[in-house]
């Protein structure tokens, strides 16, 4: 069996990497597009470089997947996939809704190990696989009271689709709507009780892995929108730089339903074309 890293010591490296991004934070940073619609920093490309090198001393043998450098195969099946700067724009806006994101895939490719650090709220939640979720040290739980119409529900920031989509309406007459400009924040916000749930119609895998186990050690229930679970991968690492990923996540008694009722059909058309045409 794989010796897995020390929980601390990774824990340690992440709020080291989110001080990195806190260090940079609001002064004047270089803003480069690194997409359509898409930013970057030089505080993503610091605190990445810093967790390339940090997290497989940690973990001799790892692989690791990141936003800014990609793919670099490890020995031992386990890889560290991390986003070094969740909510870029938020970032470079001065709001201070972001995050530094550290999630480790087993030999199955499923999250074991997740660290969210939000540096400037000066929180950090963590889980490992059968170990529970904790924020700053206390346990995280979600809530499954019945919805109502107060009951806060996290949609995607950006729409970039023909037409408006008709799940975010439906939350908008329904429930509380909230948009927060970064999936980890959001994800946190369910992993605590705060938000009932959340999705995105298209995240990529960096940004969901330590949201996913989180999540789950928080009692959560994470599924694509078909329903399906997203864990084990069962597509390449480097296919998930250009192909998105639809993520839902709330708790097992009023997900469910609320995923059938936003999502009857499954995956937007227009979602699923976009995924058909990069594949």
């Amino acid at each position: 069996m794989t010796q897995l890293p020390d929980l601390d010591e990774a824990i340690d490296v992440t709020q080291e990497a989110g001080h990195i991004l806190l260090e940079k934070y609001e002064t004047g940073l270089d803003i480069g597009i690194k997409g359509a619609d898409e930013i970057v920093t030089e505080a993503d490309r610091a605190s990445e470089i810093f967790l390339l090198k940090a997290l497989p001393e940690i973990l001799p043998g790892s692989g690791f997947y990141g936003e800014e450098t990609g793919y670099h195969p490890g020995e031992n099946g386990l890889t560290w996939v991390v986003d070094p700067l969740d909510g870029t724009h938020n970032y470079s806006l001065g709001i201070p809704l972001w995050a530094c994101s550290v999630g480790l895939l087993d030999e199955e490719r499923k999250p074991i190990l997740g660290v969210l650090d939000f540096p400037f709220l000066e929180s950090t939640f963590w889980a490992q696989r059968g170990g529970g979720a904790f924020v700053d040290g206390e346990p995280a739980r979600v809530a499954t009271a019945p919805l109502d119409g107060t009951s806060a529900i996290g949609v995607q920031s950006k729409i970039r689709l023909a037409h408006f989509p008709g799940h975010i309406q439906k939350i908008a007459q329904r429930y509380a709507a909230r948009t927060m400009g970064s999936i980890a924040y959001s994800a946190a916000l369910v992993a605590e009780g705060r938000m009932r749930a959340c999705m995105d119609l298209k995240v990529k895998l960096h940004d969901i892995v330590a949201a996913t186990v989180i999540l789950e050690e928080a009692g959560g229930w994470v599924r694509d929108l078909d329903g399906e679970k997203i864990f084990p991968l069962t597509r390449d690492f480097e296919d998930f730089v250009h192909i998105p990923t639809p993520f839902f996540a709330g708790d097992p008694k009023t997900g469910p339903e609320l995923l059938a009722f936003l999502f009857p059909d499954g995956t937007p058309g227009e979602i699923r074309e976009m995924i058909a045409d990069i594949q």
